[in-house]
């Protein structure tokens, strides 16, 4: 586990840098890869905060808590941290369990047409629950995120104006938009 320690508005304290590393220590059964953990600790007043961010192979999960007392505050960011990880790794088992459906949700991009093939036609072990066709609209990046902002779809696929090539504008992990290009 790689661990960097922040201390802001406070004298650094070894014994609070090696309380935190050991609570994190915890959090390394449930991930498989190298956890770049940083944690920065702040004094306010009476207010003690811990904030933690998580990096661990692509995976990006942040937390804090405020207290009165730091070694509390490093309990309850750990504790929150292992629920977040804990929840993202359930969803991971249901997104590759064979039961799992996934949907493509589209707003402005035309009504889906009939499937376009039978599940049968692919090799077993390999299902297609449900087939859409899109018919994306041609806009640019800055219509295609005002679009993105005032529905209730994740992504949006459209022809961009500047390149005329198909793009599909989502919302990636902690609320940046990710753009993506499609060359063909």
């Amino acid at each position: 586990m790689q661990y960097s320690v922040t201390f802001r508005h406070m004298d650094p304290s070894e014994n609070l840098k090696e309380y935190g590393h050991d609570k994190l220590l915890r959090l390394e059964k449930y991930l498989d890869a190298v956890i770049d953990a940083e944690v920065v600790m702040t004094v306010e007043k009476f207010r003690h905060r811990a904030e933690i961010l998580i990096s661990s192979d692509g995976l990006k999960i942040k937390a804090e808590e405020e207290t009165e007392d730091m070694y509390s505050a490093i309990d309850m960011v750990v504790d929150k941290l292992e629920k977040q990880i804990k929840r993202h790794r359930e969803k991971l088992k249901t997104h590759k369990g064979g039961n799992a459906k996934r949907t493509l949700r589209q707003a402005g991009a035309g009504a889906p047409a009939e499937d376009d093939f039978e599940a049968d036609d692919f090799e077993e072990g390999f299902r297609v629950d449900r087939s859409l066709t899109v018919t994306p609209d041609s806009m640019s990046p800055e219509e295609a995120g005002a679009q993105l902002a005032a529905g209730s779809s994740p992504q949006i696929i459209f022809i961009n104006r500047e390149n005329e090539r198909l793009s599909i504008l989502r919302q990636a992990q902690g609320g940046q938009l990710e753009l993506i290009t499609i060359n063909h």
